[in-house]
């Protein structure tokens, strides 16, 4: 599974960022087995563009992303990955161990439309 995470600094130990698209970094977690085989982190290539969100959506799109961890998304992000088929879930406000450990016990919310868990 290929798992992109929302961070405010680089790596595993670094706290998910409340925000989507103007999240500072993306780290990219591959898991296999519930066990991570890979971690790679890349500063967030939209942040500083208008309609951030919906440019990050469309990247993480393209780089084969199955799961999205992060903190408040816009509408049309969320429905860019819904329509991708990559499922999205509201961050637990720790750091990206913590919550890739609540997702593999299935203790993250799963956000199946905005009002489950997005204004």
């Amino acid at each position: 599974m290929k798992i992109a995470i929302t961070t405010g600094e680089r790596g595993l130990n670094s706290n998910v960022s409340p925000v989507f698209g103007r999240s500072p970094y993306v780290t990219i977690v591959y898991l296999e087995n519930n066990e991570i085989r890979k971690e790679t982190t890349m500063e967030n290539p939209a942040r500083l563009e208008k309609g951030a969100g919906n440019l990050l959506a469309d990247f993480l799109v393209n780089k084969g992303i199955d799961t999205v961890i992060s903190g408040e998304m816009g509408p049309v992000a969320f429905y860019i990955l819904r329509n991708a088929d990559i499922t999205v879930y509201k961050a637990s406000p720790l750091d990206v161990r913590k919550n890739l450990k609540l997702l593999n016990e299935g203790k993250l919310k799963e956000v199946t439309s905005l009002s489950s868990g997005y204004p």
